[in-house]
């Protein structure tokens, strides 16, 4: 569904991304790790339009998406869950799930979408009217995924959904993405710090150091690899 081929990005003098190439499948959650400063939020952003590349192509169901904007991108059928659970304030959650769908669902079938979207996360149903303000962190991270979700995408990018949650939220996050790809064969690209949560949802890792690609394997061989883990992974 994704491929990417060598894919390189810079800011200025400093080469953030240096040819990278993976693939991504239907129904399949291929993570992304590395430390801090590996590129793993550049390389999301680079296949939502955010960022240029310098060289390197990508495509999607054989559509190239490098040159596009992100709003042509969304409508190609990827969404992209940003790091920071960024939401609108003021905006009930209601709201935000009906802006969720303007970019892809026919009118007719928007509340069907968003009534469809609150069966993944009942948390969200209960609190439909109240204002995102007042909404914890966790259900914070529902909502940015749920409105992702809602415009039905064919492939998710996930960048740190789990960043700042408490153990049990993450999980339950994780487990959430996993029922996503295999019930409704979405695929995703899951960009995490936390590896052993991203590693044990996934079926695919690829990792990056200094904006490389230094392995990409099943997560079953990266966890039985002590020396890999504490070098790449930090655990």
């Amino acid at each position: 569904m994704l491929q990417v081929d060598g894919l390189s990005v810079r800011y200025g003098p400093v080469q953030a991304l240096r040819g990278v190439s993976f693939t991504a499948e239907d129904g399949v959650i291929t993570t992304v790790l590395g430390a801090n400063g590996a590129g793993k939020t550049t390389l999301l952003r680079t296949l939502s339009g955010l960022v240029r590349t310098h060289e390197g192509t990508a495509t999607f169901d054989g559509e190239p998406l490098i040159g596009k904007d992100p709003e042509t991108i969304a409508r190609m059928g990827i969404a992209h869950v940003p790091e920071g659970r960024g939401v609108i304030a003021e905006l009930t959650v209601d709201e935000h799930l009906r802006l969720g769908t303007l970019s892809r669902v026919p009118r007719s079938e928007r509340r069907t979408a968003i009534e469809d979207v609150y069966g993944l996360f009942p948390p969200l149903e209960s609190r439909r009217h109240r204002h995102a303000a007042t909404l914890s962190g966790g259900e914070r991270q529902m909502l940015v995924i749920a409105r992702a979700l809602v415009s039905r995408p064919r492939l998710l990018l996930l960048d740190e959904p789990s960043l700042g949650l408490a153990p049990i939220v993450t999980a339950q996050t994780m487990a959430t993405i996993r029922q996503l790809t295999s019930r409704e064969g979405i695929g995703a690209v899951l960009v995490e710090q936390n590896a052993r949560s991203a590693l044990s949802v996934a079926d695919w890792a690829v990792v990056l150091n200094l904006g490389q690609v230094v392995l990409a394997d099943r997560p079953e061989r990266l966890t039985a690899d002590a020396d890999l883990r504490h070098h790449y992974l930090g655990f």
